[in-house]
């Protein structure tokens, strides 16, 4: 065999050198740590995996932003990558973080403000609480007029703290002549109980005795003049009708009306002395007028609290969203060979998928017992209670918090006592658990 020449080992050298660096670079890009670098309509945000995140995150934005803004239509950011190749995990951008990006972009058109609903239309929203207010308690005051009656609520007015476009948002005297022209639908007066004496003497009839208008009326003297004219003084004791008063109360919300203490008529007594010619009276002088006891107002508290994003609606959505099967419903079913009472509906389907809450309200119960597992209970501002059962993991809100409609709140999962991943649904009113399909739309 040839022995081989110092060029030739050089050149093997250089052969396997070059296939070591080769194979080398090959380890080295397939366990490189891919990531890309995200742009929101131009302005860089930083670096993640990959653009299953960035879709992941907007995809729960979507979800979640029917429930704090105004509509549907979104400002549309824009998103573009850059590739860039070896960032550490530790300098990526978290999902809340990619959440929050997203979240700011999507409502950069939009301005957190007071809408204003009327019978469930909107009319418009204003960034300041107190404009509002005034709009709602304007418009209320043009419904009542110079009538000393109460205005009773027949529509209804609603004022959401959501994030408006800005082109939705109306200035107070815009809104104040759109709700005053719809008054009608919104507000009745309610007549006083009763109306000021007018008249107290009716006229002379054929026996010349004298006809008083009205009970505990009382005849003080009686002249008659040369000319044949009749002078009657007259002492009459009438009421003195009540007055309405609004007083202004945080404890309700704006909208909303709520009586404090009834009112009471005062009374007064009259004296006047009315001139009589051929039986027609011709004139009527007020003598002397006294009060004997003063009315006390009726009064009624005016809501100026603005009703959270959080507050319920009083209408129950579905809590899931995602695809599901219905696998039992409330009722009597049968369970390892015996029958028992089902106060649930169930909704099959995978695990992981989002639960939402079915309306806004408190939550009283975060954690997870041996029979419902991790579980979640809403209290409604109506009192009435929901209840989510089975997550997969802990819950995402705490016992206190307050959540709104369509807020996610946990995972289906098949903890606690389930044969499959579902959710157990409740609904209890009253602490009696019914029938939760009669409520849900």
């Amino acid at each position: 065999m040839k022995k081989p020449s110092a060029l030739d080992i050089i050149k093997y050298a250089a052969v396997i050198v070059l296939f070591a660096l080769t194979v080398g670079f090959v380890v080295s890009v397939s366990t490189a740590d891919a990531a890309f670098r995200l742009f929101i309509d131009g302005e860089y945000i930083g670096v993640v995996s990959s653009a299953d995140d960035v879709y992941e995150a907007r995809a729960r934005l979507a979800s979640d932003i029917g429930g704090i803004a105004y509509g549907t239509e979104l400002a549309g950011c824009k998103i573009t990558y850059g590739s860039v190749m070896g960032r550490a995990a530790s300098e990526k951008l978290s999902e809340d973080e990619i959440y929050k990006a997203l979240y700011v972009a999507e409502l950069k058109d939009f301005s957190a403000a007071y809408g204003v609903y009327v019978n469930g239309e909107f009319i418009g929203a204003n960034e300041s609480a107190e404009t509002v207010y005034d709009v709602v308690s304007s418009a209320r005051k043009a419904a009542q007029g110079e009538a000393a009656g109460e205005v009773e609520l027949v529509g209804s007015i609603e004022v959401k703290t959501l994030y408006y476009p800005y082109e939705t948002l109306r200035s107070g005297v815009e809104m104040s002549n759109e709700l005053t022209a719809r008054s009608d639908s919104i507000f009745r007066t309610v007549a006083p109980s009763k109306s000021l004496v007018t008249g107290y003497v009716d006229a002379w009839n054929d026996d010349d005795e004298i006809f008083l208008a009205m009970p505990g009326s009382e005849i003080v003297s009686t002249d008659v003049s040369e000319d044949g004219s009749i002078t009657v003084t007259v002492k009459i004791e009438s009421a003195i009708s009540y007055s309405i008063e609004y007083e202004k109360t945080s404890d309700l919300y704006v909208g909303e009306y709520e009586k404090k203490c009834d009112g009471k008529d005062g009374s007064k007594e009259t004296v006047c002395r009315i001139t009589y010619e051929n039986g027609v009276a011709v004139s009527n002088e007020l003598i002397s007028e006294t009060v004997l006891s003063e009315p006390t107002a009726k009064v009624i508290y005016e809501g100026t609290k603005v009703k959270p994003i959080t507050a319920s609606t009083g209408i129950y959505d579905w809590p899931i969203k995602a695809r599901y099967t219905i696998t039992d419903t409330y009722g009597y079913r049968r369970i390892d060979g015996s029958t028992k009472f089902h106060y649930a509906v169930d909704l099959a389907t995978s695990s992981g998928v989002p639960i939402y809450a079915a309306d806004g309200g408190v939550v009283t119960f975060a954690g997870r017992t041996p029979s419902y597992g991790y579980h979640v209970i809403i209290r409604h501002d109506s009192g009435q209670e929901t209840l989510y059962a089975h997550m997969r993991v802990l819950p995402c809100v705490k016992a206190g918090e307050r959540v709104y409609q369509g807020q996610q709140i946990g995972e289906v999962g098949m903890t606690g006592y389930a044969t499959g991943p579902h959710l157990h649904f409740e609904i209890r009113i009253n602490g009696e658990k019914v029938d939760p399909l009669d409520y849900l739309p």
